[in-house]
């Protein structure tokens, strides 16, 4: 199936100006074109995805893309769809996964909520549980799987565990995976490979993020690395030293912040409803870390005036601001915000990401964006870094769109999982439930008389294991009162138990529920 092209640029339409919705979409796309952030050839997003994105009506976008395929900015075909035209080619061979002639396909794939219809959901089935990881059971023998995020017991049920930020394993594209690797595998390796990583490699992953983010990467370079933790001291020791301040914003990650503990030395940087807080900055500090798109495990989403403020700390200090690109959204219903790496300036902005979420945690191969300031000390001095095969495989994953395909089949997957989390935890107006319209994971905060210690222990004891809280924020942070919880790695079954065990146990303590009118 076909997913529906989504919006990977940011388009901002302002509703208090003399100048029409459709003329300020069509400047701003027109522009995207122009910048190279919407690359030729690229698929357009339909119009009802952008009337769904951006709040406006599909005739205001159906004017905004008949100009625009006037001006022979863009170009479509019947029953397959409208593209960004190239100047290059004007070959009238199809391409693939096109939209038709009005910008929309010829039938919308996807809600406006971006969650299937419920007997969508019935006609699929149950999906079958995700294998252990190393594991190959024969086809038939699937109903024996033991679903991933189970962990066996001694006896019973098996623990649900929900501790991890995993990401599920159901569709996942294996002959595509082995079919790189194979052809990977018949290309003999250079005498002389270069340190930062193959060419087409870096042309790769920088094309991904100007589809994906939006991104356009003029003053900056891709360096590839073997993991997340040679990308982060590859960029904090060319900017920081020795000894870099970075404040990374409160609560982050433990992962991250003990990633960024054994570099320099990190401190909090509160956050609120809107993100990282710039006007908090510590004075001492190098680097900013932020996660933008999706703050975890709060899923708190920062505005575009913080970005800007961001940049313009980092203009004006001296200072690095890292963003780290593993903070996907997984929802297409919500427009893309600008990067702090495209508000801010080039010598002052860096990223570091990595494909573990998309295609396996195994994976050894993650990638920085740096400034080319930096980029000549960096490559200068980096040992070895992933396989020959590792790196032709994974350009062959991202050129073939492979890991574009994949991101948008579990943002459909996680768009009813997410749905489900919201309908059991969602009906406690004492509590409150953020991160649940993003992502694959959700923290679920209580009130002050309930300790997060005391639920987790009765979950333990259902056989349900959750993080605290606390074990996000930074010592010296003001912990809050709740429990994180990751569910992308677990089928439907495996969840709504888990689910079922959260809500026994808000009931055990006498929270009020709400109830159907």
């Amino acid at each position: 199936m076909r997913h529906p092209q989504r919006l990977d640029v940011p388009i901002q339409l302002a509703r208090d100006v003399p100048e029409p919705l459709q003329d300020q979409l069509a400047a701003q796309l027109r522009s995207a074109i122009a910048r190279g952030r919407l690359a030729p050839r690229t698929r357009m997003p339909s119009t009802r995805t952008l009337a769904l994105v951006l709040g406006i009506s599909r005739g205001v976008a159906l004017a905004a893309y008949e100009r625009l395929l006037a001006e022979g900015h863009i170009s479509s075909r019947w029953g397959s769809g409208t593209y960004v035209s190239d100047p290059d080619h004007h070959s009238d061979a199809p391409v693939p996964n096109q939209v038709r002639h009005s910008g929309a396909p010829a039938r919308d794939q996807v809600r406006h909520s971006g969650t299937p219809a419920p007997n969508q959901v019935r006609r699929s089935g149950t999906p079958a549980p995700d294998p252990v990881p190393g594991s190959r059971p024969h086809a038939r023998d699937a109903s024996h799987r033991r679903p991933a995020g189970l962990i066996a017991a001694g006896g019973g049920e098996a623990v649900i565990d929900l501790r991890s930020d995993r990401h599920s394993a159901q569709g996942f594209p294996s002959t595509a995976r082995r079919a790189a690797w194979l052809r990977a595998g018949r290309q003999a390796p250079p005498l002389d490979a270069p340190p930062a990583g193959l060419p087409a490699l870096r042309a790769a992953i920088g094309a991904y993020l100007r589809d994906t983010r939006g991104l356009v990467l003029d003053g900056h370079e891709v360096i590839v690395t073997a993991d997340v933790g040679d990308a982060l001291e590859l960029v904090l020791r060319a900017q920081g030293g020795p000894d870099p301040v970075i404040a990374l914003e409160d609560p982050a990650p433990p992962a991250l912040r003990a990633a960024l503990g054994r570099l320099g030395t990190v401190l909090p940087l509160p956050t609120d409803g809107a993100g990282a807080r710039p006007d908090r900055i510590p004075g001492s500090c190098d680097i900013v870390a932020v996660l933008p798109e999706r703050g975890a495990p709060l899923g708190t989403r920062m505005t575009v005036e913080r970005r800007r403020a961001l940049a313009a700390w980092a203009r004006d200090s001296g200072g690095l601001v890292l963003e780290p690109a593993f903070d996907g959204l997984f929802n297409a219903a919500l427009g893309p915000r600008p990067s702090v790496l495209a508000l801010g300036d080039a010598w002052s902005t860096a990223m570091v990401g990595s494909f573990r979420d998309v295609l396996t945690p195994t994976l050894r191969l993650s990638f920085a964006v740096v400034p080319r300031r930096l980029a000549g000390e960096i490559e200068d001095g980096m040992s070895a870094g992933p396989s020959f095969s590792c790196q032709l495989a994974v350009t062959d994953l991202l050129t073939s769109g492979c890991v574009a395909g994949r991101a948008e089949h579990l943002t459909t997957l996680y768009a009813v999982r997410r749905a489900i989390v919201r309908q059991a935890l969602g009906a406690y107006p004492g509590t409150r439930l953020l991160g649940a319209h993003t992502g694959a994971a959700a923290t679920l905060l209580l009130p002050a008389d309930l300790p997060a210690t005391s639920v987790i222990r009765l979950l333990r004891a259902r056989r349900v294991q959750v993080t605290e809280l606390a074990a996000f924020h930074h010592p010296d942070g003001a912990p809050g009162n709740g429990i994180v919880f990751s569910y992308g790695h677990l089928n439907e079954v495996s969840l709504c138990r888990a689910l079922h065990a959260m809500t026994r146990t808000l009931d055990d303590h006498r929270l009020a529920r709400r109830t159907a009118a």
